[in-house]
């Protein structure tokens, strides 16, 4: 080969020139394919993590108003002076259910919870307004104050100290028995019940056990169990007992 025609070291040829563009190209598709992977994989872990936080909030959303349907039924019943057995005949539903609803335990169909409402005095448009107000706690409870939960021909007096707390843990009643009376047949919630007969006698059959209390002597009672008060003499019977849940 003739010497002005000797290949330069230090220059390429066409067929090393092509091999390194060649594998640049391909790197460069690498580095383009491995930007649009990690853009989708995050493009992906953002769309997770929204959607999780959108149902987060929703969840949280609907909690919040399912509380606030069970309080406001709660307060509404106990304003009007109405026992759970009592709402619960009138609006055609068990006492069960009432208790469920009150406690959040259950969320009401619509048609369920307008004819509790229509029982309570109220409405739909009034009971999800946004001027709907929370009744403020008492301190002192006044005689005027108690509510009567049982009908006012009843020769069974059942009178709740409630204060409009949304928060309380414990029910208290003051219980007026007239000569010869007794409550209903065989009632049953849940929770427990303590009291303390202050005058008078008063029978209680659990089931198919009976006790008989004199003044002075107390109870204490799981009121799953189906029960009934009775007085049996010709005096009136005043007994005070607390319960829990705080519904009744």
């Amino acid at each position: 080969m003739p010497e002005n025609h000797k290949p330069n070291s230090t220059t390429k040829s066409k067929a090393e020139t092509t091999v390194t563009d060649i594998d640049n190209i391909e790197n460069d598709v690498d580095n383009v394919d491995d930007k649009e992977v990690a853009d989708i994989e995050i493009d992906d872990i953002d769309d997770d993590e929204l959607n999780d936080s959108e149902t987060a909030s929703t969840s949280e959303a609907d909690e919040s108003l399912k509380e606030d349907i069970g309080k406001k039924i709660n307060q509404l019943r106990l304003a009007k002076g109405y026992s759970q057995r009592k709402l619960a005949k009138l609006s055609g539903l068990t006492n069960t259910s009432i208790s469920s609803i009150e406690r959040n335990k259950v969320s009401p169909a619509v048609n369920t919870l307008k004819a509790i409402l229509t029982v309570l005095g109220s409405d739909l448009t009034t009971f999800f307004s946004d001027e709907w107000k929370e009744p403020k706690a008492r301190v002192i409870v006044t005689p005027k104050d108690l509510l009567e939960l049982n009908e006012p021909n009843s020769k069974v007096s059942l009178k709740q100290v409630y204060n409009c707390s949304t928060t309380r843990n414990l029910g208290f009643l003051i219980e007026t028995y007239q000569p010869n009376s007794s409550t209903e047949e065989k009632i049953a919630h849940e929770g427990e019940e303590i009291g303390t007969v202050i005058e008078g006698k008063i029978i209680i059959r659990i089931e198919d056990s009976t006790y008989l209390l004199n003044q002075g002597d107390s109870y204490v009672i799981d009121t799953i169990q189906p029960h009934t008060f009775i007085n049996p003499t010709d005096s009136i019977t005043r007994i005070v007992s607390a319960h829990t849940p705080t519904t009744y």
